[in-house]
């Protein structure tokens, strides 16, 4: 059976990107987010949301909640919004802070990074670096 994915930039490209793009226009064109809705662009339950939402007293889903409930909901997409955070959201990546967002084996984006001459991770250097990467399931 062959790999659905060769790279990790067609995983992105199928996944991460996608999801990023719906949160974007959900913020922007829906007043009134309701849970189904983000549970599915986060790829999470809507008890999960739901739960979150409780616990953390949101009465309505806006940008400024939204944001809380990807802080705390364990989806995999949730789970590179918190690391990012977590590094500072800076606007470039050392290559251990980009491996440890994405969730990358350090030693193979370190390797990967020094057979492209790569130093730093930029969002204009990310799609190269992981063009390089093979996904890893």
């Amino acid at each position: 059976m062959q790999e659905k994915y060769q790279s990790y930039l067609e995983y992105y490209i199928d996944n991460i990107k996608p999801a990023i793009n719906e949160l974007d226009i959900a913020i922007k064109c829906k007043s009134r987010l309701k849970n189904k809705d983000i549970a599915e662009i986060l790829g999470t339950s809507e008890q999960e949301i739901e739960n979150i939402r409780t616990e953390c007293n949101i009465k309505i889903i806006n940008q400024k909640s939204l944001m809380r409930i990807m802080q705390k909901s364990s989806s995999s997409l949730c789970k590179i919004f918190q690391r990012e955070l977590e590094v500072g959201s800076p606007f470039t990546y050392t290559i251990e802070q980009f491996a440890y967002i994405y969730d990358l084996d350090k030693d193979l984006v370190i390797e990967v990074c020094d057979e492209l001459n790569v130093s730093e991770i930029t969002w204009q250097s990310m799609p190269t670096v992981f063009g390089f990467l093979p996904y890893m399931n």
